[in-house]
């Protein structure tokens, strides 16, 4: 083909989507600078020696890596996670009006989510959500309503699942005004990439999308049709650069499509107006899927976002990991000098005066000297290079406080003797910013339920199956929910993290509390055993069915019962037996 041949006619690029592709080439070199660092902390948390590390031109012949950013990693992401998801009622329904109806319907919406979160992956994807916080400070989650179904045997279309799912979006393919004066007002482009098949069954199956079905079909024609073409004539009519591809060709040859999401405002030139609280979907960094008003109610982008420490005008938090680079450098340094020295010591340079001989050359050697000036000495380093141990136990101890994870989160005691006023006491104040990291992921778990339900009620055209349990007798109910009982006055709180600290003081005291009875039994007719024992079912945080009221009475009964049978089974047996030997 000739090179003067305008291999794109037909499939023109479009005006807006030209601009969302150079808004978003110019976030993401704004943010580069981050992105490095962040590269750096991920380097540390997953390397093994210190040559996949920026220590790797520190001199010494060892290469150890103390894997204690790791360690810290992974604690604060188990803590996390077991303070906002560690037990069954961690989010609830806060009803703004207190009637029948109100009640109903948010028993019936906390079944509703449960139910989709067992078969969505909802505490997975969190988890997830939660390394990207600890790693990069910074955590993207959107909600969508996907159906998903499958063909049988018999071609028949089966349902797998219909509901809203949570999806993370990578914080590297997130590119914001970090200048705005919060996340709320900051224009958003994300970027996500598919297969060929994936795209297509993104586009089946995800409810919400509302891409133009034209505009689908012009971006698999379009790949079509540049297979005709050489690399060569791709590259030269096609000059835009691909995150994690080298050249147009080779984008479009890859088999992946680029799908970049914009939520905001954003001034439409070509048709000269604003549009405003928009959401415009572009795809190969040329075509518009879509382009229409947010459908949320409030007007706002579902997409959300929590940072872990927030810097003043910059909207790219901080994360916990952050500040602790240097001194990760630094154990991995004397431990390796500290290692070196230690290899001198056990086989140290030797210093030959006059005349010498070498019988015999290992780790034991023998020396003969030939006059009376010759001798033969080590050269061994100082010894208190060894108490780099201390200083490397040292400055763990620390790592661990800047982080924000106190020792008794970790199964760690702080030393001395104390009473239990003074063990709460600490561990309320030693935890105290533990407990505020918590609350404020947990906000962006709220916003996430929320979501949830309004994409729900935004999608639910027939009715839906919801599992729950009967608190009184334990046994497993299926509801059906309508359109109709996923709208109540209220929000969902998820409670978790604030009930976190709270349950562990409850188990403690209901301790306590059964002791001052046992000394004062006359306080007990003031106290129902069913309420204290439905008070240590939530502190404990039993499953479903562990807690049945005066369940032991019909187990009781039920054990007599089977005495009963047994005994009558003997006395039978035996009356069998004394007639046999009567006859």
């Amino acid at each position: 083909m000739a090179n003067s041949i305008d291999i794109t006619r037909g499939f023109e690029e479009h005006a807006l989507a030209s601009e969302i592709s150079n808004k978003f080439t110019t976030g993401k070199a704004g943010k580069a600078e981050w992105e490095r660092r962040v590269a750096e902390i991920i380097q540390y948390v997953y390397a093994t020696s210190t040559k996949e590390t920026s220590n790797s031109g520190n001199g010494w012949s060892h290469t150890t890596h103390i894997p204690k950013l790791t360690q810290i990693h992974d604690n604060l992401a188990a803590n996390y996670a077991s303070a906002l998801f560690g037990g069954k009622d961690w989010f609830d329904f806060e009803a703004a009006v207190e009637d029948e109806a109100t009640v109903r319907k948010a028993k019936g919406i906390k079944a509703y989510l449960r139910t989709k979160h067992d078969w969505n992956s909802f505490v997975k994807v969190m988890q997830r959500l939660l390394q990207d916080w600890v790693q990069t400070g910074n955590c993207f989650a959107k909600v969508e309503y996907v159906r998903e179904t499958m063909r049988d045997e018999d071609d028949t279309e089966v349902l797998i699942y219909e509901g809203p799912r949570i999806i993370r979006i990578s914080p590297y393919d997130v590119v914001i005004d970090h200048t705005a004066t919060d996340f709320e007002h900051s224009p958003l482009i994300h970027r996500e990439l598919y297969t060929r098949a994936d795209f297509l069954r993104s586009v089946e199956e995800n409810l919400d999308l509302d891409y133009d079905v034209a505009v689908v079909e012009k971006v698999i024609a379009f790949r079509t049709h540049l297979g005709q073409y050489k690399d060569s004539d791709i590259n030269k009519n096609i000059q835009q650069q691909f995150d994690g591809f080298t050249t147009s060709s080779s984008y479009f040859q890859s088999g992946q499509i680029e799908v970049l999401e914009f939520i905001g405002d954003i001034y439409d030139e070509q048709n000269g107006k604003l549009l405003k609280n928009h959401l415009i979907t572009v795809v190969d960094r040329r075509f518009v899927l879509r382009s229409k008003p947010l459908p949320t109610y409030d007007g706002r982008k579902q997409v959300y976002h929590a940072g872990w420490r927030h810097r003043p005008d910059n909207l790219w938090a901080m994360g916990p990991l952050d500040n602790l680079i240097g001194m990760q450098y630094l154990i991995d340094h004397l431990e390796n000098a500290r290692a070196d020295a230690f290899d001198q010591m056990l086989s140290p340079d030797r210093v030959h005066v006059g005349q010498v001989q070498i019988e015999h050359d290992g780790p034991v050697t023998n020396y003969y000297i030939d006059d009376a000036q010759g001798n033969v000495h080590n050269l061994a380093p100082d010894a208190t290079v060894l108490n780099a141990d201390f200083q490397i136990e040292r400055k763990e101890a620390q790592m661990e406080a800047y982080a924000g994870a106190p020792k008794e989160a970790m199964g760690m005691r702080s030393p001395g003797e104390k009473t239990k006023f003074e063990v709460q006491q600490l561990a309320t104040a030693a935890s105290r910013m533990f407990q505020t990291k918590i609350e404020d992921f947990e906000r962006l778990v709220e916003d996430i339920l929320n979501g949830e339900l309004e994409i729900a009620y935004r999608n639910l055209n027939a009715t839906d199956i919801a599992k729950t349990i009967d608190d009184d007798l334990g046994v497993v109910e299926f509801l059906e929910i309508t359109k109709d009982d996923l709208k109540a006055r209220g929000k969902l709180k998820a409670r978790g993290a604030s009930h976190f600290a709270k349950k562990a003081q409850l188990a403690q005291d209901l301790q306590g509390f059964a002791q001052a009875m046992q000394l004062d039994p006359s306080m007990a007719v003031h106290f129902p055993g069913e309420m204290r024992a439905k008070m240590w079912n939530e502190a404990l945080d039993f499953n479903d069915g562990v807690f049945v009221p005066f369940g032991q009475i019909a187990e009781g009964m039920k054990q007599q019962e089977l005495i009963q049978a047994a005994q009558g089974q003997l006395d039978g047996n035996q009356a069998a037996t004394d007639v046999a030997e009567q006859v």
